[in-house]
């Protein structure tokens, strides 16, 4: 009790100085002046947490996040107009989360500890709700605090993932995420958006592609394409389309200039990534699902034991998956799907030749060929009749 009066005193003594800076900053109308404000006071306020944490901390760390993030609403129209005000805004939650979250965990417990990043989000944007009655006037201005508190509460959900779920449930929501970033950028026009997203779709892909604990998520379904690994890859692979979808008819003419310089003025190059990040995970979830349905146990995993059925099923799977891409690259007149498409089919003649064959008897080996052969040849009309023919400059892309 006697540490909580304390600490009391202190939050209420911190907070006369504060207001006296914030009342200065609204006499001098600067942002930055807000923005320095808050760092000092965030910085003195959580200094003493180590020491013993209580219960008024948690709401004296919350009240304090709250009062600088909605500050730039309350203020005189001066400070409104000032980027650094709403920046400000945006930033409260932010400087204050490591405390909150000690103070959250000493008080209440990790169980709900994501909750508090949720809270955080809902601050950001209640604040950015405000812009649209009390915001700034000047669209720069206004564009500025949107950006940055829709992008701070973004953060917030997305660090709510990892903070509260676990496994394939922190892959799907920052992939969700990502979209939402996307969606996002279409509306504001701001590149940090645009790369967020991006990096938030490298975070998913690195999960999903390079992480050998993916396989240790979960036992192997008695329904394998109706499984978990559906959803783990499919929902992110769809969000990376919808991401392409949004990205593709915009992204070169919004380039800034130093975008062009680095990338040139033509090709779209998040939109692209993301499209050929969506080819990767749908065929990564396809050998994954053949897989865990040829598992002769309870545990996904990935063999290198000789097994006819399973390799015949690979090859044909490769095989289909390259046909789709060719239909869609037709369909979309793209080069790049098309050329995916022909190394795909190639991988899988180098696998059935060398591979197949050497280790199937019998009807496998004659499925095998069988299957390889028709492909080949409906690939190899589809190329004659639709590629390689002369295009169009509008075709040829």
């Amino acid at each position: 009790r006697e540490v909580a009066g304390q600490h009391l005193f202190l939050y209420l003594a911190t907070g006369a100085l504060s207001t006296l800076a914030l009342l200065g900053a609204a006499r001098r109308g600067s942002g930055l002046w807000m923005a320095a404000t808050l760092a000092v006071t965030a910085l003195v306020q959580q200094s003493w947490l180590p020491v013993q944490t209580t219960g008024v901390d948690l709401v004296g760390l919350g009240a304090f996040a709250v009062l600088f993030a909605l500050a730039p609403v309350l203020a005189p129209r001066r400070l409104r107009e000032q980027p650094w005000a709403w920046r400000t805004a945006a930033l409260s939650g932010p400087l204050y989360l490591l405390g909150l979250r000690h103070a959250w965990l000493e008080v209440l417990g990790p169980d709900a500890v994501g909750l508090l990043a949720l809270g955080l989000a809902a601050l950001s944007i209640g604040a950015a709700y405000a812009v649209r009655a009390r915001g700034p006037e000047k669209d720069e201005a206004r564009r500025v605090a949107m950006v940055w508190l829709t992008a701070s509460a973004a953060g917030f959900v997305t660090l709510a993932i990892p903070l509260q779920l676990s496994n394939e449930w922190i892959t799907v929501g920052w992939a969700l995420e990502a979209l939402a970033l996307t969606a996002l950028w279409r509306r504001f026009d701001h590149t940090g958006l645009k790369y967020l997203s991006a990096a938030l779709s490298t975070a998913v892909l690195v999960r999903l592609l390079l992480n050998p604990y993916v396989l240790d998520y979960h036992p192997t379904s008695a329904m394998p394409v109706l499984g978990w690994l559906t959803y783990t890859y499919v929902v992110p692979a769809l969000c990376l389309v919808g991401a392409w979808a949004l990205l593709r008819g915009e992204e070169a003419a919004r380039r800034r200039p130093w975008e062009r310089s680095l990338f040139g003025e033509k090709h779209a190059i998040v939109a692209n990534y993301s499209a050929a990040g969506a080819l990767l995970l749908v065929f990564a979830w396809i050998n994954l699902t053949i897989f865990e349905y040829f598992a002769p146990g309870s545990e996904l995993v990935i063999p290198f034991d000789r097994l006819p059925a399973r390799d015949l099923t690979l090859s044909i799977a490769w095989a289909v998956y390259a046909l789709f891409l060719l239909a869609l690259g037709m369909w979309r007149r793209s080069t790049s799907l098309r050329v995916t498409s022909l190394a795909l089919i190639l991988g899988t003649s180098g696998k059935v030749f060398p591979y197949d064959l050497a280790h199937l008897a019998d009807l496998y080996r004659v499925a095998s060929l069988a299957g390889l052969a028709i492909s080949l040849i409906v690939i190899s009309l589809a190329y004659q009749r639709f590629v390689f023919r002369s295009q169009t400059p509008e075709e040829a892309r």
